[in-house]
Formats: structure tokens, C-alpha cells, sequence
């Protein structure tokens, strides 16, 4: 959706309230860049600190232990390596939300092998998994196990999708909404348009966790499989899609709320 090629235009809501409406400043405010943006660096880099710490101990923990074990250290270092270059590309940095072909081929290419990595992982799972055990396996504080490797991708992909999810200000994400539906004229307007978005972000926010246990647990059936082969790169592609959809639909939020405002006056 937010791939096709679209023309960009302005339609900044605030521009359209009375400058006594007081929710005029928080669009405003909404629609101001900044560079600032304390969570999302400390989510990042703390989930990428924790993620090589997790990365050295499976390391030193599980080297030459078999065979396996080997191939499954060669994905995690091609994860984190890949991970972190993708990191550094695209840190603070309006990529998913970007016009710019360039831009856009490198999330192609950042799609591209994690997919590949995400089968990868799916082929070489075996073995059931409760949650409790899911859940300990995320910490390094517990014994390292035969699919901690998982653990570590998961924590490596949602880093990722963290990172791809920057955005100056709100108003870029509705931006990007307002300016697809009006140059693909999909919908009657941008508020349809962000509406027919939320039930996709409630199905893709509810599917969160599923899809964590499906990456540790074996496919039982054909359709399973699939889900599974793609349930690791799903992560990370998911957190900037609800971001998107979450973001737009806050700022439109506020600007309906003016609209309801100056109507009782």
C-alpha cells in the first residue's frame, strides 16, 4: 500500500481550524518535525545492546556443541549482522513513509532477506514449546536452549521493525495517507481511508503473540507451515504498519474532535 509510487501533497488539518479552537496547538504541535524522539532511541538501542549480549552468550554457550547447533550460530550471526546494518541505514530516518525510489528499494531489499532468513529458521525448528517457556527463553539469565537462536532473531526483528516505524511527526504518516487516497482516489476521502485501515491493525495486533508461538512451535498442517515460514519476518513487518495506521488515525483523532468543538459552540 504505502509502496506505490503516489504524488505528495500538503493538507495540513489545523490550517483549517479558528485560532481560538483548542485543539488547534495540538495539531499544530502534531504537524511540527522534531528530532527528538527519546523512546524510540532508548527501544532501539537497548533492544540492540540486549540482543548482542544474547548473541555472545548463545555464542560462547553453544559453539561446536554439534553440527546444528553451528548451522543455527551461522543464522544468528547473519541475523545480527543483517539487522544491525539495517539499523544503521535506516536510524531516524522517515524510510517506510519515503516516496524516494531508493528508499524504497532498500526496504525491498531489507524484506527480501529477512524472509529468507525467517524460511530458514521455520526448516530448522522442531520440537513444541509452552508459553512459560517461550518466555524464558527470551531471558539470558535462564539456561540457553536449542532455540534460543529463535529468541534472538525475534528480539533482533522487532528492533527492526522499531526502527523502520521512526517518524518525524504524526502529520508525515497522515501525510502519506491523505496523499495515496488522492492521487489513487481509492476511497471518498482520507478519513475512509484510515477507517478501512483499522481493522487491520486490530487483526495484526491481535495476531502478535500467535505468531511468536507459532515461530517456536511445528507446523501441523500445510497452512501452518506457510504461516510459520513467514511468521518471523511478519514481526517486524507488522510494528511499522500498526505505527502507520495508529499514528494517522490519532492525528485525524484530534482534528475530528476540533470539528465537534466549534460545531457547539
Amino acid at each position: 500500500m504505502f509502496f506505490k509510487q503516489y504524488t505528495l501533497y500538503e493538507n495540513k488539518l489545523s490550517q483549517q481550524l479558528e485560532d481560538d479552537n483548542p485543539y488547534k496547538k495540538k495539531l499544530i504541535q502534531m504537524e511540527t518535525p522534531s528530532s527528538k524522539h527519546p523512546i524510540y532511541s532508548t527501544l532501539v538501542l537497548g533492544l540492540l545492546i540486549y540482543s548482542w549480549i544474547f548473541f555472545v552468550v548463545l555464542f560462547y554457550t553453544q559453539i561446536n556443541q554439534s553440527a546444528l547447533y553451528n548451522l543455527k550460530l551461522v543464522i544468528s550471526t547473519c541475523s545480527i549482522v543483517f539487522v544491525t546494518l539495517s539499523i544503521r541505514i535506516c536510524y531516524k530516518k522517515d524510510y517506510i513513509v519515503s516516496n524516494n525510489f531508493i528508499h524504497q528499494r532498500v526496504l525491498y531489499i531489507i524484506f527480501f532477506i529477512a524472509t529468507i532468513i525467517s524460511i530458514l529458521i521455520a526448516s530448522l525448528d522442531s520440537g513444541d514449546m509452552s508459553f512459560l517457556e517461550i518466555l524464558q527463553t527470551f531471558c539470558i539469565v535462564f539456561k540457553v536452549n536449542d532455540k534460543s537462536y529463535i529468541a534472538l532473531v525475534i528480539l533482533l526483528y522487532i528492533t527492526l521493525g522499531i526502527t523502520l516505524s521512526y517518524h518525524t511527526c504524526p502529520y508525515i504518516i497522515y501525510r502519506v495517507f491523505y496523499s495515496v487516497n488522492k492521487t489513487h482516489k481509492e476511497y471518498v476521502n482520507e478519513k475512509k481511508f484510515i477507517n478501512k485501515c483499522m481493522p487491520l491493525f486490530c487483526i495484526c495486533f491481535v495476531a502478535y503473540l500467535p505468531l511468536i508461538y507459532t515461530t517456536f512451535n511445528p507446523a501441523k498442517d500445510n497452512f501452518a507451515f506457510m504461516i510459520k515460514n513467514l511468521s518471523t519476518v511478519s514481526l517486524f513487518g507488522l510494528i511499522p504498519l500498526c505505527i502507520l495506521i495508529l499514528q494517522a488515525k490519532r492525528y485525524y483523532y484530534f482534528f475530528e474532535r476540533a470539528i465537534k468543538y466549534s460545531r457547539s459552540k
